[in-house]
C-alpha cells in the first residue's frame, strides 16, 4: 500500500468555458508524468472550482519502480582501434549514458558483436521527486490563453495564489521560486469561498479537505455521479426556485443541462435568485428572450408550469450570498433589461426591412477574397440546390419552388441588426422575419433548418427543403475552401470543414438521400472552375477529403478499421461514394465477420484470387480485359466454377434489386443476402485451385482461366475489397 496524494492549484477565477478542458488536461498530464517518473498509483481523479484545480490520487507507491535497461551501442569493431583503445564511438556512447567505458560490455546480437550498457536505477522515494514533478505539471499544463503576473516569466491560465500538496499527511516540498518559476511555496493550506470563507485553512488529509471546504462555502466536486456536487446543486436550486414562481425552465431539457453545467463552473456554491423583467418584452420572439438570458447572462428563462408560454421571470445563480439578496436581484434585472431593450430595438427596426432587401445587402459582405461576396455564395448554392432537387425529387415543382426561395433568403438575416447583436440567432431570426412577411411555412422552416445540425448531437432538419438547402450550402463551403487548399490539419480546422462534412453525411443518412459524392463535387465545383489552378487536381483533393470524412464517419461507434477500408475500397475504390450504401455494406460485412468459420476462409480465398489477377497484370499477361470463352473450359472444376459463378452472380443481382426505396433496413438485408450467396461459392473456388493450374503453359487456357478469376474477383469486390481485411495471426 502506498499513500494518498492531494494536490490543489489555487488561482484567480478561471473562465468557466476553460474548466472542463483544464481538468481533463490536468488528468492526462498527471498520468503521463507519473508513468515517466515510474510512480505506480491507483484511483486518480481531477475536479475543481473556478478558483482551484485539484488532483487526487487514492494510492501512490512510496518509491519509484526500479529500472533495469540494456542499451545497445556501436559495433565492437568500430568501438576500439587496433591497439584496443576506445574510439570516439565508444567514448560518445559511454558519455551519453553517464558511464565509463570500462562499464561497457560486448554482447552478441543478430547483427554482430555490439557494445552494451546495463543501466540499473533503484529509484528514489516518492516524496523526494514529487516536488519537481508537480511543479513541472503546473508549468506544462496547457490552457486556451495564459497570462503572466508580477515580474516573473512564468505564465498560467490565471495567477496562482496558493498550492496545497499533501502526500500522506506530510506537505510536499516544492522547489524554490526563480525567475522562470514564480510560484507560491507548496504547503498544507487552502482557502474557502472568496467572500464567505476567504482565510487560510489547514488540511491534514483528503477527507478533512472536503469537510473544511464545505464548512467554508465551497463545493469542490462538479458532479460525483451519485447526486452530489455543484451540478446537482444548481439543478435542484433552479427547479425549486422556478416552482416558487409557478414556472419551469423554458428551454428544452438538453439546453437546460448544458446551462446548468456552465453555471456550475462559474460558482463555488450556487445561490439562486428569482428575478423579473418588464412584460412588454414578451412581444419579442421566445428565442430572443431565451438567448438574451441564457447565452449572454447565464440566467434561466422560465415558462408557465405545464408547458405554457414564457413568463416575465428568470433565475440568476450568484456565487455570493449577500446580506440583502434584493441588491443582487436588482443587479441581474438591470443588466437583463438593458439587453432586452437592445433586442427590442433591433427587432422593431428589422421588421421595417423586407427579407429581399436584407438579402441584397449580402452583396456588400465579403465571404472570402477569392470566392467573392456572401451574395455570390448564395447564388452558387442556390443553383446547387436546384441540381439536388432534380436528383432527389425530380418533377416535384412545389419542393423546387420552396427550395429556391429558401436558398435565396436563408442568409438574409446576416445583415439584420438583431443577428449583428446576437449572432447565435442566425437562421432563427430569418425564420421569424419570413413568418411575419407571410412566407410559405416550408420556406420559413427551411431558412431555420438549413443550419441544422449546428454541432454534435444537434437536431437534424425534418423538412426536405431545409435539408437540401443545408446540403448545398455546406458542399459549396467544402468545395470552395478545400479547393483553395484550406485542408484541416490536426486540431486546426478554422473553416469547420470536418463539421460541415459530418453534417452532410448525417443529413444524407437521415433523409436516405442516395447521392454520388464525386458527381456532386463536380456539380458544386463547376461555378468555381476559374478560381482553381487545376480543376482535375482540385477535384481529386476534395474527393480525398470527403473519402477520409466518410471513413471517419463510418468508424464512429467502434467499427473495425480494416472492414471500413474494405467497404470504401470496393469497386476500384468507389465504395465511399454513396454513404448510405457504404453503411449498409459495412453492417452486412460486420455480420459476416462475426462468423470466423466462414469469414476467414472466405477472405483467404479472395486474397488468393486477387493475388493471381494482380500478378498476371504485372507480368506479360497484361492483356486488357480478359474475356471468358466457355469452349475453352476443359477441366470439370473450372466448369463447375463457371456455372456457380453465373448462378451466384444472378442471385446477388436479384438480392440487390429487391431493395425498397428509402428503407435502410431493406438495403442492409439485401447485402447480407448477397454476402451469403458469395460465401457459398468459396468451396467451389477452393476446389478449382486444388485441381486446376491457372497459369497454364497454354496461353489460350491461361488467359481464359484468368478471365474466370477476374469474374470471381469482380463478384467478391462488389460489396468489399477483401484484400484490405486483416486476418488474425495464426499461432
Amino acid at each position: 500500500m502506498g499513500k494518498e496524494l492531494l494536490f490543489e492549484i489555487g488561482t484567480e477565477e478561471i473562465p468557466s468555458i476553460y474548466m472542463p478542458g483544464m481538468l481533463a488536461a490536468l488528468k492526462d498530464g498527471a498520468e503521463a508524468a507519473f508513468a515517466e517518473a515510474r510512480l505506480e498509483y491507483q484511483g486518480l481523479e481531477t475536479f475543481g472550482t473556478p478558483r482551484r484545480l485539484v488532483l487526487h490520487v487514492a494510492d501512490m507507491a512510496e518509491r519509484q519502480k526500479p529500472l533495469q535497461e540494456e542499451i545497445l551501442g556501436p559495433p565492437v569493431k568500430n568501438a576500439f582501434d587496433e591497439d584496443g583503445n576506445p574510439t570516439k564511438a565508444a567514448l560518445g556512447f559511454a558519455r551519453t549514458n553517464g558511464a565509463d567505458v570500462s562499464e561497457l560490455k560486448a554482447v552478441d546480437t543478430p547483427k554482430g558483436a555490439r557494445l552494451m550498457y546495463f543501466r540499473e536505477d533503484l529509484g528514489n522515494e516518492t516524496k523526494a521527486v514529487l516536488g519537481s514533478l508537480l511543479t513541472r505539471l503546473i508549468q506544462e499544463l496547457p490552457s486556451p490563453k495564459s497570462m503572466r503576473w508580477g515580474a516573473g516569466k512564468f505564465s498560467f491560465v490565471r495567477p496562482v495564489q496558493w498550492i496545497l500538496a499533501l502526500y500522506g499527511q506530510e506537505s510536499v516540498e516544492g522547489p524554490a521560486s526563480s525567475e522562470d518559476v514564480s510560484l507560491p511555496p507548496f504547503g498544507s493550506g487552502t482557502y474557502g469561498h472568496r467572500f464567505h470563507g476567504n482565510k487560510r485553512l489547514n488540511i491534514n488529509n483528503y477527507q478533512e479537505y472536503f469537510h473544511v471546504l464545505r464548512d467554508n462555502i465551497v463545493e469542490p466536486i462538479v458532479d460525483d455521479g451519485r447526486g452530489g456536487g455543484r451540478i446537482p446543486m444548481v439543478r435542484a436550486s433552479i427547479l425549486e426556485t422556478a416552482e416558487s414562481q409557478d414556472g419551469e425552465p423554458a428551454a428544452d431539457a438538453e439546453a437546460v443541462e448544458r446551462l446548468v453545467e456552465k453555471v456550475a463552473h462559474l460558482v463555488e456554491w450556487p445561490f439562486p435568485v428569482a428575478c423579473r423583467f418588464d412584460e412588454k418584452f414578451l412581444d419579442l420572439p421566445n428565442e430572443v428572450i431565451i438567448s438574451t438570458l441564457e447565452a449572454h447572462q447565464r440566467c434561466f428563462a422560465l415558462k408557465k408550469k405545464g408547458g405554457g408560454r414564457l413568463i416575465p421571470s428568470f433565475i440568476g445563480v450568484s456565487n455570493t450570498r449577500a446580506k440583502d439578496m434584493s441588491v443582487v436581484r436588482k443587479g441581474y434585472e438591470r443588466v437583463v433589461r438593458a439587453r432586452l431593450e437592445d433586442a427590442d430595438f433591433y427587432w422593431r427596426q428589422d421588421l421595417e426591412t423586407p427579407l429581399d432587401d436584407m438579402a441584397n445587402g449580402l452583396k456588400g459582405v465579403v465571404y472570402h477574397p477569392r470566392l467573392g461576396t456572401s451574395w455570390d455564395k448564395v447564388e452558387r448554392f442556390r443553383r446547387l440546390s436546384a441540381w439536388l432537387c432534380e436528383k432527389l425529387a425530380p418533377g416535384d415543382g412545389a419542393l423546387a419552388k420552396a427550395v429556391d426561395e429558401a436558398a435565396s433568403l436563408c442568409k438574409a438575416d446576416l445583415t439584420s441588426g438583431m443577428v449583428y447583436e446576437f449572432p447565435e440567432l442566425q437562421g432563427v431570426m430569418g425564420r421569424r422575419y419570413a413568418e411575419r412577411e407571410g412566407r410559405d411555412e416550408a420556406v420559413s422552416r427551411a431558412i431555420y433548418e438549413h443550419y441544422l445540425p449546428r454541432g454534435e448531437g444537434d437536431d437534424l432538419p425534418e423538412g426536405l427543403a431545409g435539408a437540401i438547402v443545408g446540403l448545398a450550402d455546406r458542399m459549396d463551403t467544402i468545395v470552395g475552401m478545400v479547393g483553395l487548399g484550406y485542408l484541416p490539419s490536426g486540431s486546426e480546422d478554422p473553416y469547420a470543414l470536418r463539421r460541415a462534412a459530418n453534417a452532410v453525411l448525417l443529413i444524407l443518412e437521415h433523409k436516405f438521400f442516395r447521392l454520388s459524392l464525386p458527381e456532386w463535387v463536380e456539380a458544386a465545383s463547376a461555378p468555381l472552375e476559374d478560381k482553381f489552378k487545376d480543376r482535375g487536381e482540385t477535384i481529386e483533393r476534395i474527393s480525398g477529403f470527403l473519402r477520409n470524412r466518410v471513413s471517419a464517419y463510418l468508424s464512429r461507434g467502434g467499427a473495425r478499421g480494416d472492414l471500413v477500408e474494405a467497404v470504401l475500397s470496393a469497386g476500384d475504390d468507389s465504395g465511399w461514394r454513396d454513404v448510405i450504401d457504404a453503411r449498409a455494406r459495412l453492417r452486412a460485412l460486420e455480420r459476416l465477420a462475426s462468423s470466423e468459420e466462414t469469414f476467414e476462409p472466405l477472405t483467404t480465398t479472395f486474397k488468393r484470387v486477387s493475388n493471381i489477377i494482380r500478378q498476371a497484370n504485372e507480368s506479360a499477361e497484361r492483356d486488357a480485359a480478359y474475356k471468358l470463352d466457355p469452349q475453352l473450359l476443359v477441366d470439370e472444376a473450372e466448369k463447375r466454377l463457371n456455372a456457380s459463378l453465373g448462378e451466384v452472380s444472378e442471385a446477388v443481382k436479384e438480392s440487390l434489386a429487391n431493395v425498397r426505396a428509402g428503407d435502410t433496413a431493406s438495403l442492409e438485408k439485401a447485402y447480407v443476402s448477397a454476402n451469403t450467396f458469395i460465401a457459398e461459392i468459396r468451396p467451389v473456388v477452393d476446389d478449382f485451385f486444388d485441381e486446376v493450374m491457372v497459369m497454364s503453359d497454354d496461353a489460350a487456357l491461361r488467359k481464359n482461366r484468368l478471365a474466370l478469376m477476374a469474374g470471381v474477383g469482380a463478384l467478391f469486390s462488389t460489396n468489399a475489397d477483401f484484400t484490405k481485411i486483416q486476418l488474425k495471426a495464426t499461432k
